[in-house]
């Protein structure tokens, strides 16, 4: 009686796998577009906590924390999360002949979010042309990187 529910156990388990192997696997290529694009935007912030380090004198802020590790592992769950819900919805609640593909768009704007990040990460603590340009639209996140306010760093 223990190995028929044991394996009628391992059955149902098997089955629900294959959902959701099933549901995931249209969406690895948007994910690992998404992967890079968040990568991407982790290096920038950490030349960004370099550049402020040299700037300040604060070398807090240009080593590699685990907090900050922590919080891009729980960016990728979220876009992640994201795109699988996606995928649900464009294949459960929109119509068959609905031509608009959700997951594309969803992937496509997170790599906007993610390229308008490395924009401003690379645009703060600079004092190129182009940075001050950037930075009249973009947020500095010096402040951020530093825990030193923009007004001490400010040449008088």
């Amino acid at each position: 009686m223990n190995q028929e529910v044991i394996a009628a156990l391992k059955t149902l388990l098997s089955a629900l796998g294959g959902v959701l192997l099933a549901a995931a696997v249209p969406v690895v290529p948007y994910a690992a577009v998404c992967t890079l694009m968040v990568l991407a935007d982790a290096v920038t912030a950490w030349r960004l906590g370099r550049r402020a380090a040299s700037a300040t004198g604060v070398r807090r802020a240009a080593k590699l924390q685990s907090a900050r590790v922590g919080v891009l592992f729980g960016t990728l769950g979220r876009v992640y999360c994201l795109l699988l819900l996606a995928r649900a919805v464009q294949s459960v609640i929109l119509a068959p002949d609905v031509r608009f593909d959700l997951v594309r768009a969803i992937a496509a704007a997170v790599c906007l979010w993610q390229a308008l990040s490395m924009l401003e990460n690379e645009a703060s603590c600079r004092g190129a042309r182009w940075a001050r340009i950037a930075r009249r639209w973009l947020i500095d996140k010096t402040e951020r990187h530093t825990g030193i306010p923009l007004d001490e760093l400010k040449d008088d």
